[in-house]
């Protein structure tokens, strides 16, 4: 661990936890370990459940880190963002409709991404259940349950992307 130094990093050891031992002294024995690590600039002993240590383990990074310009628009959105986003809208709209443990045993894939000529989205989603009953209960009567999914995410994903949207919603059993 740390055995090769690299002049281009700085590397810092944390070690979380540390409010569950019971003597201190012990950590200071583990500390007095690593205290000679090569390659590790500090070491922070840190309770993420207590917040301890925390504060200075935060105040060094921002003391590390390099004014300058953002590498990517942090406004922009790639289409890899848009399609995990496309996805967690359908999937908490299908949480909204289905309850228990249905939505938990549901393959939920994207199929298909295009971005059409009027600069409107085709997305293209299956749920894929293990159980005709399954099925049944996702899909509703006449259709009725995996439509309203589909529209209330349709309608979501419209006004995030600020553009048309054609979500298609498909219900299959493996």
């Amino acid at each position: 661990m740390g055995s090769i130094r690299n002049e281009k990093q700085k590397r810092v050891l944390c070690m979380n936890k540390v409010d569950l031992v019971e003597k201190k002294k012990d950590l200071l024995k583990v500390a007095e370990q690593f205290k000679n690590l090569p390659g590790y600039e500090r070491c922070f002993m840190l309770s993420g459940l207590k917040g301890a240590g925390v504060k200075d383990l935060a105040q060094y990074l921002m003391e590390q880190a390099i004014k300058r310009p953002w590498d990517e628009d942090p406004f922009a959105m790639s289409e890899e963002i848009m399609k995990n986003i496309s996805l967690e809208t359908v999937r908490e709209k299908l949480l909204d409709y289905v309850h228990q443990e249905i939505p938990y045993g549901i393959e939920h894939r994207l199929m298909d991404w295009k971005e059409l000529r009027d600069g409107s989205l085709r997305i293209e989603q299956h749920f894929i259940t293990h159980k005709i009953s399954q099925r049944k209960i996702l899909v509703g009567k006449k259709g009725s349950k995996v439509g309203r999914i589909g529209m209330e995410a349709n309608e979501e994903l419209r006004s995030i992307f600020k553009r048309n949207v054609h979500l298609i919603l498909m219900v299959r059993v493996k």
